[in-house]
């Protein structure tokens, strides 16, 4: 009965992120979690949890959607606006502790609001330019 509900981003892919190293931040997992975004489409027609985050990475952008949740008990692929969330438990490993994976250094219990960690978005400048530079050609006078 365990991961009914499977969601996530359209990347990385839910293989991968099932093949992560035990140990690491990347292995706690948000579980009994309320969607705080906007559905925005709602699928009965999806297989499985990886045909519902391809279908997010294909068409996800026309729905302006984030974020996934399939359900294998019904079956439903839904979409969401936003991958904000509150969750009321989670689970990972023993080490490394929570606390130091978020930042903090307290010992009281997660914060029960996250969102996945994302990579930013690659930044650009502006380009520069600069007036471009001519020289009279220099020639010898003929001897």
């Amino acid at each position: 009965e365990s991961c009914q509900l499977v969601g996530g981003l359209a990347t990385p892919s839910i293989d991968v992120c099932s093949q992560g190293e035990d140990n690491t931040c990347e292995a706690f997992i948000m579980e009994d979690c309320d969607y705080k975004g906007t559905a925005v489409l709602e699928e009965t027609s999806v297989t499985d949890s990886h045909s519902c985050q391809e279908l997010l990475e294909t068409i996800g952008f026309a729905y302006h959607a984030v974020y996934f949740t399939y359900s294998s008990k019904s079956h439903t692929c839904t979409f969401y606006d936003s991958a904000e969330m509150d969750c009321a438990s989670l689970s990972g490993p023993v080490l490394p502790k929570y606390d130091t994976c978020i930042g903090g250094a307290s010992s009281t219990a997660a914060p029960t609001t996250a969102a996945p960690t994302t990579t930013a978005a690659p930044t650009t400048a502006a380009p520069t330019t600069a007036a471009p530079t001519t020289a009279a050609p220099t020639t010898a006078a003929p001897t």
